[in-house]
């Protein structure tokens, strides 16, 4: 089931992104979650992972899309899995115009059938 937990996650992240909402980027994180991002930035919490995703939307990275895609899934314990997805990020104007590929690593927790991300590490990936 923590595959399929995983898909659902990772189909909320990139339509949130693709919508250009924070919120709705930062609803699957746990409330506590940390959520490093492709500078080494390190966001605390998930109102402040919302605040800065809505930030970059309307400046930064605002009319970009993305299409993400989970590489791998590793059941840690029965309650933590690890997923590494990779993301292609499509950005129209700005400081980070064109096509970029990234990979993000994050670390999920289940309670109780609810699944959250806890840690959310983003790379991106030089000459691809």
């Amino acid at each position: 089931m923590t595959h399929e937990a995983i898909e659902t996650i990772v189909r909320r992240l990139e339509a949130a992104w693709n919508a250009m909402d924070g919120e709705a980027f930062a609803a699957p994180f746990a409330e506590n979650a940390d959520f490093v991002n492709i500078v080494g930035e390190h966001a605390r919490g998930r109102l402040a992972i919302a605040a800065g995703h809505e930030a970059i939307f309307r400046d930064f990275y605002a009319g970009s899309t993305t299409r993400l895609t989970v590489e791998s899934v590793r059941q840690l314990r029965p309650d933590v899995a690890l997923a590494h997805v990779e993301s292609e990020l499509n950005a129209p104007t700005g400081p980070m115009a064109g096509r970029h590929v990234a990979r993000f690593s994050m670390v999920v927790t289940g309670d109780r059938g609810v699944w959250e991300i806890a840690a959310f590490h983003n790379t991106i990936r030089r000459g691809r």
